[in-house]
């Protein structure tokens, strides 16, 4: 299997082992009257923690079968680092805005998030991005916090 397929893997794989024991975490710490609440919040990063764990098993398997088919050599000094570049573009802009969303709430951090996270996957009209950036963040607004009245950060710089 190819370093990067792997590294990318491993990486999406192990965030989601932290996820995990982040979710267990929370909901083994309720209260118990509360711990069959859907709405809780050690049971949404559990459930998708979860789910981020079987997408990196599924990557991995997915990668080493193409990898398998495709049977090429590569010559040594044409092998891709470990991880790419644009793996580490994109933790690099998830830290950032796990930093901002404390200073200054959710709003702004996340539609500045979603542009630079698009742009990255390769939306290149900036239309076409504006447009993506703003049913996103508003359909994660009205799901998490209108639906399931989840309390985001305000950010310090509005308290």
């Amino acid at each position: 299997m190819n370093r990067t397929l792997l590294g990318e893997g491993v990486v999406l794989f192990l965030i989601s082992l932290g996820g995990i024991v982040g979710g267990l975490s929370q909901y083994l710490a309720r209260d118990a009257r509360t711990q069959s609440s859907v709405l809780a919040p050690g049971t949404y990063v559990l459930a998708l923690s979860v789910a981020l764990a079987l997408t990196a098993v599924v990557y991995l398997c997915l990668s080493a079968r193409r990898t398998s088919r495709a049977a090429t050599v590569v010559p040594p000094q044409r092998q891709a680092p470990w991880i790419s570049a644009i793996v580490v573009k994109m933790v690099g802009t998830f830290a950032v805005y796990a930093y901002l969303i404390e200073v200054v709430g959710y709003l702004v951090p996340t539609l500045l998030f979603l542009l630079v996270e698009f742009r990255l996957l390769g939306v290149k009209s900036w239309k076409a991005n504006f447009a993506l950036t703003a049913i996103v963040t508003g359909v994660f607004y009205i799901v998490f916090i209108k639906y399931c009245e989840m309390i985001l950060p305000q950010g310090f710089l509005f308290e």
